[in-house]
């Protein structure tokens, strides 16, 4: 065959190729006429390539994508034009075809255009042992689309989904190696605060920083992904043993403990790191990924900045958990959730202002389960908003069920964060009230400091909301926070309930104390209602009193009970006391900040 190959000679190659027997199929050559205009005018890319990796037939199509005249792309060998990290694979797939001659190989590369730019190519090709024939097509587009749904678009590193087949594929291996595969999974332990403090624009810059210095300290073997929000997961395969692995989680901490440069100013991005460690090819990749999350928060609630290795102890608590959250799925169906009421007092005296709504789980057959391990489970996903609605609608029935029987007494039910950010917060307060049909004065929402803080423009907002349909407003948990003094004035609210550690602790510590004097300075200032909470000793109703706080709630006054054993009539001689937040419920429709 010469070198440089014509178009009948490509066609010559084919059916030669084929070996397709003449009693199987009736074939008409075509003329060489037609031939050379199917390979002018075709707009895949067609060649011949001599063994050395020199162009020596090219269509026409070549110089419409790559922007190259056919002679410059004959004059130079084709792996000049092939991506640096592509070109390994092609040459071991050419080096391959070499030895299986006829044999087709399919393979896609990126080939530079003119201007610098890259281009995929999906390549069909196979040599008959003196020369390569091909056809290519054009196929960046796909690629694209294809990068954009495996990457995350801000760090431009591997998504969960990219990350899952990359750990599928490393378990694959570990059956032809020795050592173990690895996932870290890392959370930055201040991210949220330097984020809401500095701006998103900040914070994704240093999300960006963090992924290249990942990136930068790990081997090429080894996959660094973002799943979202502040973490990172790390793939580590060809791992020696399991000490390597929490080798590279102690890189991980060290790498990130050097301060980032933001603008003209150094942040800190301290992290917590879980690992996961198998050596078992069978392994799933999501339960490996679960574990080491699980591994991430112990690490993270011994005070971050830590690692933690998922082992059988975690194990067990994991099991433990699942079969919790599996129960937890079907507490409401089996009605296994119930309400406990604990009232508010005067304590001047009188009856009860308000009640608030507890909810209770007792599973049937087994102990009841405190509020604080299920609430917290119950907020990890979607069910506590099920949960929220069903403690809604049955506290507004129950103040419903109180009226028809002369006991106007308003009930407060607390609101997660995730009620709290979603978009329909007040459609559902709306939504319980018209159905139990209740004014909004029956009805009292209360958020944590916490939970306020999270998002205080996205609180806010929704609180005012839920304002305009008369509903009151109480902040609960202030001053746990010991910072947050300006926290009320930025919020619709109608009462201050006082966190229990402030109520128990300004007995023994001035500091409490004073935080106690300087709340209530600051409720009388507003015009808000100050609620005492956690009251359980007469020394702590004694200052209470002494500090002019109108109303308290705690085992001292009332236990947490079922309805039907709440004591709530007025007691004969009593003074009676309107509920603290009906004066401002009358001026609906305005605020006073």
């Amino acid at each position: 065959m010469s070198a440089h190959p014509t178009t009948t000679d490509l066609v010559a190659t084919t059916e030669a190729v084929e070996e397709v027997p003449s009693s199987a199929v009736t074939y008409s050559a075509p003329d060489g006429e037609e031939i050379s205009r199917l390979f002018e005018m075709t707009s895949d890319l067609l060649a011949a390539i001599s063994l050395d990796g020199h162009f020596t037939l090219l269509n026409p199509a070549w110089e419409q994508l790559l922007g190259w005249s056919i002679d410059e792309l004959k004059a130079h060998p084709m792996q000049e034009l092939v991506h640096p990290d592509d070109l390994e694979q092609t040459l071991a797939l050419t080096l391959a075809g070499h030895h299986r001659p006829a044999q087709f190989v399919n393979f896609t590369n990126r080939y530079r255009h003119r201007d610098g730019s890259w281009r995929w190519l999906l390549w069909s090709a196979r040599c008959d042992g003196e020369a390569w024939y091909a056809a290519a097509k054009d196929v960046t587009d796909r690629m694209w689309l294809e990068r954009q749904a495996l990457h995350d678009p801000l760090t431009k590193l591997p998504n969960r989904l990219l990350l899952m087949d990359r750990a599928r594929q490393a378990l694959a291996r570990l059956r032809r190696s020795n050592g173990p595969i690895a996932l870290l999974f890392i959370d930055l332990d201040r991210f949220k605060a330097i984020n809401d403090s500095l701006g998103h624009a900040v914070g994704d810059h240093l999300l960006i920083s963090v992924s290249e210095r990942l990136a930068e300290m790990l081997r090429d073997s080894d996959t660094v992904a973002r799943l979202g929000g502040d973490e990172f997961v790390i793939l580590a395969e060809d791992l020696e043993s399991d000490a390597e692995a929490l080798a590279v989680a102690e890189r991980v901490l060290h790498a990130l403990e050097e301060p980032f440069q933001v603008g003209s100013a150094e942040v800190s991005m301290l992290a917590s790191v879980g690992v996961s460690i198998t050596h078992d090819p069978a392994a799933e990749p999501e339960d490996l990924l679960r574990e080491a999350d699980v591994a991430m928060y112990r690490a993270k609630g011994a005070g971050g900045h830590n690692l933690e290795l998922f082992d059988e102890d975690l194990r067990r608590e994991a099991s433990a958990r699942l079969d919790l959250e599996n129960r937890l799925d079907h507490a409401l169906p089996r009605h296994e959730l119930l309400l406990e009421y604990q009232p508010l007092l005067p304590l001047g005296g009188g009856r009860p202002v308000g009640c608030e709504a507890l909810v209770r789980w007792h599973p049937h057959g087994g102990e009841s389960t405190a509020p604080l391990s299920f609430l917290s489970l119950a907020e990890e996903g979607e069910l506590i908003v099920q949960i929220g609605d069903w403690v809604l609608h049955t506290a507004c029935a129950q103040a419903a069920a109180w009226r028809r029987d002369g006991i106007g007494i308003p009930v407060s039910v607390n609101i997660s964060a995730r009620e709290l950010t979603g978009s329909d917060l007040a459609e559902r307060v709306q939504e319980a009230l018209l159905y139990c049909r209740l004014p909004g004065s029956a009805l009292c929402v209360e958020v944590s400091e916490e939970v306020v803080l999270r998002d205080p423009a996205r609180a806010r907002a929704a609180l005012k909301e839920v304002r305009s349909l008369g509903v009151a407003v109480a902040l609960d948990n202030f001053g746990a926070r010991q910072s947050t003094l300006s926290l009320p004035g930025s919020l619709p609210l109608n009462m201050l309930k006082l966190d229990r550690s402030l109520i128990h602790g300004f007995e023994r510590h001035k500091d409490r104390r004073a935080m106690v004097v300087a709340a209530l300075a600051l409720a009388r200032e507003s015009g808000l209602t100050a609620i005492a909470v956690g009251i359980e000793t007469n020394r702590q109703l004694a200052l209470a009193r002494e500090l002019n706080c109108a109303v308290g709630q705690g085992f001292l006054l009332h236990r947490p009970d079922a309805p039907e054993r709440l004591r709530l009539r007025e007691p004969a001689g009593a003074i009676r006391s309107p509920p603290p937040w009906r004066p401002i419920v009358r001026l609906r429709g305005t605020s006073r900040h």
